[in-house]
């Protein structure tokens, strides 16, 4: 979830990344950096955090115990042996849902490096331009197969507009790094009980009133509930999978007790003070560039759980001649 997440994972990921690129480059490729991250993620205590203060002091507690970290990630670089005649199935997209991904998934296909959420509206303008500019001058060679000359693949709007020059988002390195933790959660893994609290959470609280409902937020639940829970990672779908049914057999009764103590005890707190809510400020900065792709794209239905698609769709359009998109008027003139 955008603003409830597992501090451990931004120190676990600096850590894999330094041992994996301290080894030889001729056996770095047998190691799956996320199957790394999950594996150590596993044998450490959870360390959830859904606000701002909760983030300062679950870091306190994660440099505390980086001794443990580097161990037990030393121990992963074991485990976890990539094996070439065994590729376990990855992840599905709905189950790495979320605001970072979708985010990730605009910055491929826009061939935008570090993109941040304020710059989307007008990554999304300039490619729409470029792929009507494309196909006025005649470059876009009308489509024959699905391999064209020389046997080579067609290029399609996700990867021709790779070509150009690459850009990339602007800002102060404090944002920079906000955004580089912000953009951990577009790994491919995921913590197999979330969605199992988050749907427990949403039912439970229709035995609330709305009065109450405002105090309960679902980002707190979630960590206060997933702190009291083993760390269980997954990052295929085999994985995840097995952990869902060892965790429905074993624990699942326990968790629908946890969900409920939690959603009393953020009543509670949260009567007294409402702490902002971890990413608060990057979160504004989607809704707000939300709103503004909307305009651009003339689709008022456009979230960020649909956002890769109608802009894939819309750059499809562009690159046949069709303009899709609301246009400043010194190009309308312009074609």
């Amino acid at each position: 979830m955008e603003s409830c997440r597992n501090v451990l994972i931004e120190f676990v990921c600096r850590e894999a990344h330094a041992q994996v690129q301290s080894l030889g480059i001729g056996i770095r490729h047998k190691y799956n950096a996320d199957e790394v991250i999950a594996y150590t993620l596993n044998r450490l205590p959870p360390m959830f955090a859904s606000t701002d203060v909760g983030l300062i002091q679950k870091r306190q507690e994660c440099i505390a115990i980086q001794d443990k970290i580097t161990k037990i990630t030393r121990q992963a670089l074991i485990a976890v042996r990539r094996d070439p005649l065994r590729e376990p199935k990855p992840l599905a997209d709905i189950e790495l849902a979320n605001a970072p991904y979708a985010l990730l998934g605009i910055q491929d296909l826009l061939g935008w490096e570090n993109l941040m959420w304020c710059d989307v509206p007008k990554a999304i303008e300039e490619s729409l331009e470029s792929a009507i500019a494309k196909f006025n001058s005649g470059n876009l060679a009308p489509r024959q197969s699905r391999y064209g000359a020389l046997g080579r693949p067609q290029i399609h709007s996700q990867s021709y507009l790779q070509r150009n020059a690459q850009k990339h988002s602007v800002a102060p390195e404090s944002k920079q790094k906000s955004y580089e933790i912000y953009m951990l959660e577009s790994r491919h893994f995921v913590h197999s009980l979330e969605r199992l609290v988050v749907k427990m959470a949403q039912n439970r609280a229709q035995k609330f009133s709305p009065t109450e409902l405002r105090f309960i937020r679902l980002e707190d639940v979630l960590a206060i509930t997933l702190n009291q829970l083993p760390p269980l990672y997954a990052t295929s779908e085999k994985g995840l999978n097995h952990l869902r049914y060892y965790a429905q057999m074993n624990i699942g009764s326990e968790v629908a007790i946890m969900v409920h103590e939690a959603m009393l005890e953020v009543r509670k707190n949260n009567y007294q003070s409402i702490s902002p809510l971890m990413f608060h400020k990057i979160r504004h900065e989607r809704e707000q560039a939300l709103v503004k792709v909307q305009k651009l794209l003339l689709n008022p239905e456009v979230k960020w759980q649909n956002l890769l698609e109608i802009v894939s769709q819309s750059l499809d359009l562009a690159k046949k001649g069709q303009v899709c998109w609301e246009r400043a008027a010194s190009k309308s003139i312009s074609r």
